[in-house]
Formats: structure tokens, sequence, C-alpha cells
């Protein structure tokens, strides 16, 4: 079969569409997991597993996706990736499972956090397909594969807390689903569509060693960007209990929304970046920079007020009037998470142009801010006080990060 490259409309609308369709299934797992339950109890067990599932996804897929990207002279191979991410991987599950044994507060706690470990260890491994149908500009691939996802996940979920009534089970049933999509759909495609790519995992010693050692500050910068979220919620939880968690994630939930938007309206865009400053178009690639950067703030601004305008109804309709108490917690998070977004852009943009170390000092920036006004944050604010927190390491970083970019940039085009 032909090596075709989708235009860039359809990369776009496809991986938008399905990437928003498969977080917002996600989102939707937070709003069935209330329904299905008598009280917050497995919202809040739910919510713990996700923190902790988000920082299995950073660790497992090793934040190589842009580096994979950028690698326009294939100096590395699918095959060499694919070797890379089954050791990241497996070294990933073994320390989160750990993890999870000594952060949860119950049994029920640790075997939902575990069952939704290995959920994402299925999703960090896709990802570095996703990452080569990326490469190849067939993000129209990637958004198929993420709403078939979505789709099941959404349909075993509900069976599995409406027939077995069991949010283990139902997380367990997802993890298999999802494998099944990764083997039939994403494996399967790959190998009809670029039939001399080779997809078994291979990868010398010294290329593994390379490889972990080049991207180790970005891979830390992730698992740090990770934890400032889910530190700020664990730590939250353990203080005020998992019910208490369960309330905030609820409201939060709905948010992330802007964070996914904003990375799929710039991700078909960074393989464009990075071929224009590999081939010498320095002045092509920072226009892109620019409206890169100018495009994620703006639409997070404008969801951010559109949405808080909805705040009342649009989570009346989707918990009921029991969680319009915390109502003002909405607006904060919807500030914070646009935040989120541009940080993450910038981190993207660092890598592509290969500043690997000052990815990671902008997140350890974020999370320092965060962590060090959190207790007192939270004393003085309770829920609220997790978004103070995360307002101002947010804020912090992201100046930082626009420093080190704008300098990078200038020194390129010898403004410096």
């Amino acid at each position: 079969m032909r090596d075709f490259n989708a235009p860039l409309f359809s990369n776009f609308i496809w991986n938008t569409v399905g990437s928003v369709y498969y977080q917002g299934c996600l989102w939707l797992l937070t709003v069935l997991v209330v329904r299905f339950s008598f009280d917050f109890q497995n919202s809040g067990y739910l919510a713990l597993a996700m923190s902790i599932g988000n920082i299995m996804f950073a660790l497992g897929s090793y934040n190589m996706r842009t580096y994979q990207v950028a690698d326009v002279h294939n100096r590395f191979s699918l095959s060499n990736y694919i070797g890379l991410r089954l050791v990241t991987d497996i070294v990933a599950l073994f320390i989160c499972l750990i993890y999870s044994f000594f952060i949860s507060r119950s049994i029920s706690s640790f075997t939902v956090c575990s069952a939704y470990v290995f959920f994402k260890f299925d999703e960090a491994f896709v990802n570095v397909i996703y990452g080569f149908e990326q490469k190849k500009q067939r993000l129209d691939l990637v958004g198929k594969s993420y709403v078939i996802r979505g789709s099941l996940y959404i349909a075993v979920f509900t069976f599995g807390m409406l027939a077995l009534s069991s949010l283990f089970y139902s997380i367990c049933l997802m993890t298999l689903s999802g494998c099944l999509v990764t083997i039939l759909f994403d494996i399967r495609h790959v190998k009809n569509q670029w039939r001399s790519v080779e997809l078994v995992p291979y990868i010398s010693k010294y290329d593994l060693i390379y490889l972990l050692k080049t991207c180790f500050p970005s891979v830390i910068a992730l698992f740090v960007s990770t934890f400032v979220v889910s530190g700020a919620r664990q730590y939250f939880a353990f203080i005020y209990g998992e019910e208490a968690l369960g309330i905030y994630a609820s409201v939060a939930t709905p948010c992330v929304v802007i964070q996914v938007l904003a990375q799929n309206l710039y991700q078909p865009i960074i393989g464009p970046i990075a071929i224009d400053y590999r081939t010498g178009l320095l002045e092509k690639s920072i226009k892109k920079v620019k409206l890169s950067l100018v495009v994620v703030a703006g639409v997070g601004i404008f969801l951010s007020l559109l949405l808080s305008l909805l705040s009342q109804p649009l989570l009346s309709a989707l918990y009921g009037s029991g969680i319009l108490p915390y109502a003002d917690l909405f607006f904060p998070v919807l500030v914070v998470s646009t935040l989120a977004a541009c940080l993450g852009l910038l981190t993207d943009l660092l890598i592509v142009f290969g500043h690997m170390k000052s990815t990671l000092l902008i997140n350890l920036v974020a999370l320092a801010v965060t962590m060090s006004l959190l207790r007192f944050a939270c004393s003085a604010w309770y829920m609220n006080g997790i978004n103070i927190a995360l307002l101002f390491g947010y804020s912090a970083a992201l100046l930082l990060g626009l420093f080190i970019l704008l300098h990078s940039l200038c020194s390129s085009a010898g403004l410096d």
C-alpha cells in the first residue's frame, strides 16, 4: 500500500475530534462512577487511580513522542522506539504498582489503582505507534483509534458497574478492550499501510542507553509536570480524605477539555516546526511557533470565559444539585487548565529546539512553587487552595519558559 500523507486539515480534524472524544469519554467515566455509586467513595478511588495512572503514562511513554516526531532524519527506526517503549513501560509498571501500595489507604483503593496502572500501560505503549503515524502525517489514524477506544471504554465500564457492581472489574474490562484495539486496529494498520516497516521490538544496548540518557531530562520533566497536579491531589486526599478529593475531581475534570483541545490544536504542527528548524528554514519555524502560542492561549481564555458562564447549569446537569455548593471551584480550575495547556506547548517546543534540560527546569519550578504553597493554601481556602497553589506554580514556570524560548529563538536568528 502506498505511503500516503493525509492533508494537514484532515490530520487536524481527525486528531482533534478523536482526542477530544477520547478525553471526553475518560471524563465521562468520572461522571458515571458518581451516577452508579451510592456516594463519592468510588469517585475518590477513581480520581486517585487516575492521578497515579498519569504518573504511569509519564514514565512509561518516557516523553518520547515529540522526540520521535522530531527525528526527521530517521536516526532510529520504529522497531527501536518500540523496544525502548517496552523497557520503559515495564519499569514504570512495577514502580507505579509499588507506589500504589504505599499511597493507598485501603485494599479497595489499591486494587482499583493497580487495575488503572495496567490500563495506562497499554495507553503508554500505543503512544509509540501514534508517534510513528504522526511523523508520517497520518494523525487521522490516531483520531480513529481514539474514537474506537473511547466508545469501548464507556460500554464496558457501564457494563462492569451495572452488571458486576465493581469499579475494579470495570477498569479490568477497559484494559482488555484497549489491548485488543492496539493489536487489531493500530498495529494492523501500520502493517498494512507501511509494509516495509519492522514492528518486532529491537534496540541495541548502545541505542537504548543513548535514548534513555538523551531523553531523561524531558521524561523527568513530564513526570514532574504530571506530579504537579497529581501530587497536589494526593496530598489533599491524604489530609482531607478520598471523598473530598472525589468532589473536587468531579468539578475539575470537565476543565480538562481545554488542555485536550489545546494539545490537539498544536500537535499537527509540531512535525512541520521540527522539519523547518532542522532544514534551516528558521523564519518559517518561528512563524509557526508564534501561531501555536497565540492559538493555544486564545482558545484557553475563550473557553474559560464561556464555560464559567455555564458552570452551575453544567455541573448540575452532570452531577445533580448536590455539587452546586462547590461550583465556585470551576472558574479557578479553568484558569489553571489554560496555564497547564500553555506550559505543555512550551515544553514540546523546547524539546523540538533541543532544550531538554530546560523542560525539566521549568516543570521543577512549577512543582516547587505549587508544593511550597499547597499546605497554607488548602488550610486557608480548602479545595480552592489546590487551584491557588497551581495557579502560582504554573505562572512562574510559564514566565521562565517563555524567557528561555525567546532567548533560544533570538540566538538562532542571530539577534542575541
